[in-house]
């Protein structure tokens, strides 16, 4: 199977070792030396460098994993806080209503509000709550104040503390991914390029119509052969709370799987898109739960069409926003 998205580089590189295996074995079997890139590369070095991209992909899944989970965490947390300022909101307004602190209230953040904007308005409920705590002269109020919930300052400041630690777990996961993906990528050219060369080596050494040469797997899909892209649409479904993606069908004969990959967020980004499900041909539609946490998530969808002459085509992008 030829090279047509990253995980690719693995299932290419494991058909070049089985070929470049029973070339060996066969100069072994005619008392030549094991086959030698110009450099002295050998198949082990073949092996040891898709095992290295295979280990950078199964790291880089583990980085994006934990950038969801931090993400994840910190959208939940976001919810408890705004909640509760929200609640306090209200509190204040009934309980002290006509005081000085009804005119000071922050405004609730919306939900995707920046981590700075975010925290701002909760420092600021936090100081109220302080000051209120503190304050014996409003007509017809005791300090402290405590929620109909039960809900106290302590409890809020132990969350906001949280609050800022999940930040700072995004910041910390989101590089990971970066540089993750930067290492995985920087070892993928040099990878493919030993494949380049050992068909040329195989040609050089057994000639055109040798059997070897003839059975090289490829690199590249073969050209000419781009399928049509299918049509994708989505949107939320209230009723089943999932996002439903459905699409036109493809109509070439070499239709293998259709392939569906999303990214977090607004727009649709290749090189950060992930890997969902591969889908057999027939199925024109699928629900999905991948990226919506909570009410405000964003997700951008596509749909691969894959041949089995390894060529594919992706879909125009489809962005679905959790209701």
């Amino acid at each position: 199977m030829p090279i047509t998205d990253t995980g690719s580089y693995v299932t290419t590189g494991a058909e070049f070792d089985a070929h470049w295996t029973d070339v060996d074995a066969d100069r072994v079997a005619n008392t030549l030396p094991v086959l030698a890139l110009p450099d002295g590369y050998v198949r082990a070095d073949l092996t040891a460098d898709v095992a290295a991209v295979a280990a950078a992909i199964t790291q880089q899944e583990s980085f994006d994993n934990g950038l969801s989970i931090a993400t994840s965490d910190r959208d939940a947390q976001k919810t408890v806080l705004r909640d509760r300022l929200i609640d306090f909101r209200k509190q204040i307004d009934y309980r002290l209503k006509g005081s000085r602190y009804v005119t000071s209230l922050p405004d609730t953040p919306t939900f995707r509000a920046s981590e700075q904007v975010f925290l701002r308005a909760m420092d600021d409920m936090g100081d109220l709550w302080t000051r209120i705590n503190a304050d014996t002269s409003v007509a017809n109020f005791t300090p402290p104040l405590v929620f109909s919930n039960g809900a106290t300052l302590a409890q809020f400041q132990t969350d906001l503390t949280a609050m800022r630690a999940i930040y700072k777990a995004v910041v910390d996961a989101e590089n990971d991914a970066k540089m993750g993906r930067k290492d995985r990528d920087q070892l993928l050219t040099p990878l493919r390029d030993r494949f380049v060369l050992y068909r040329e080596g195989i040609e050089i050494e057994y000639g055109a119509s040798h059997p070897f040469t003839q059975s090289l797997p490829n690199v590249y899909p073969a050209p000419g052969s781009t399928p049509d892209a299918v049509v994708l649409s989505g949107y939320w479904d209230a009723g089943t709370m999932t996002a439903v993606l459905s699409w036109t069908a493809s109509t070439n004969p070499a239709l293998q799987v259709y392939e569906l990959r999303g990214c977090i967020g607004a727009t649709y980004n290749e090189a950060t898109s992930e890997f969902l499900q591969y889908l057999a041909p027939g199925n024109l539609t699928v629900p999905t739960l991948f990226g919506f946490v909570t009410a405000g998530d964003t997700v951008t969808f596509k749909i691969f069409v894959h041949l089995t002459t390894g060529n594919q085509a992706g879909s125009n992008a489809v962005t679905i926003t959790r209701m």
